[in-house]
Parts: C-alpha cells; structure tokens; sequence
C-alpha cells in the first residue's frame, strides 16, 4: 500500500508541475498579448480563448490531486475540535467518503461533457480565428479522478491503519492548517 501511495504522490506532483508550467506559460503568453497589442498593435491571436480553455482549467482541476494529498483543501473544525478524538476521527472519515462520491460524479459529469465535445469538435470564436477547445474538457474528469483516487486511498489506510506513503506530513499539515 505504500508504493501506491508514493504512486499517488508521483502523479499529484507531475500534475502540479504541468500546472506550475502552465501558469508560466500563461503569464508569458498574455504578456506577449499585451506587448504585442500596446507596442505593435498586433496582438497574439487566440490569447483570451486559450487562457480561459486551456491554462486555467489545466491549473485548476489539475491541482485538485495536488491539494487532496497536501490536505490543502478549505476546512471549518471550530465544531469538531471540541469533540473527542474518536469523533473526529468518525467525522473526518464521513469527509473523505463524501470527497470521493462528489469527486466521482464530476468526473462522470466531465467525461461525458468531454466525450459530447469531443464528439462535435467544439471550437470557440476569436476574431476570424475558430480555436478548438474539445481538448480541455478531458482535463476535468482527469482532476476529479486524481483527487477522488487520493481521497479514497485516503480512506481506506486510514480505516486499516497502514502508512499511506503520500508526501503529505503533519508538519505540512499543521502549517497549512494555521
């Protein structure tokens, strides 16, 4: 069970790099955009569809692995901190189920919105430009899968006790907690 922990933690890290390439990628592309627009008055064309299809949903639903293993994700525990450990632990449990059926119906909502746009071919307008964007809906299913995945195994090490082999520490834990 560890190795697939370690596994896991493989792809959450190669998918935050793909992301962390992505957000270089999209500042350089709008700020060729920007130069390109204010100094030569031609700007690089496609540049708001490909920011809003491509770099941004690669960031965000890519990340979604990356912060269920960092346990990075929002959390309000004013209320369960001041039940007893076993409580918590029932309840904290009861979030990781209820993680991986939300993530589990996105990523069935997403693989087929995905597989309608893939069908069509669909493509957005920019100017005279049609830039095909069918690509992007598959990253999606692909973030809720990772993060689903993650949260499970999450799960199930919890429930059996094993270590569970994820990047993710209680020192990293308590930093991002405070």
């Amino acid at each position: 069970m560890f190795t697939i922990g370690r596994s896991l933690s493989f792809l959450a890290k190669s998918s935050s790099m793909i992301g962390a390439i992505c957000v270089i990628l999209m500042m350089l592309h709008v700020t060729a955009d920007v130069a390109g627009r204010y100094l030569f008055n031609t700007p690089v064309p496609g540049t708001i569809v490909v920011v809003a299809n491509y770099y941004m949903v690669m960031v965000l639903f890519l990340a979604l692995g990356v912060a269920e293993e960092k346990r990075a994700h929002i959390s309000v525990e004013f209320v369960t901190d001041l039940m007893p450990p076993r409580a918590q632990a029932g309840f904290s449990l009861l979030s990781g189920l209820l993680t991986v059926g939300v993530m589990i119906v996105m990523m069935i909502g997403g693989l087929t919105e995905a597989v309608k746009k893939t069908d069509i071919g669909a493509t957005m307008e920019q100017g005279s430009q049609r830039i095909e964007i069918w690509q992007s809906y598959w990253l999606v299913p692909l973030g809720a899968a990772l993060m689903a995945v993650i949260a499970g195994y999450r799960v199930i090490t919890t429930v059996t006790g094993w270590r569970n082999g994820l990047n993710e520490t209680d020192v990293d834990a308590n930093f991002i907690s405070d």
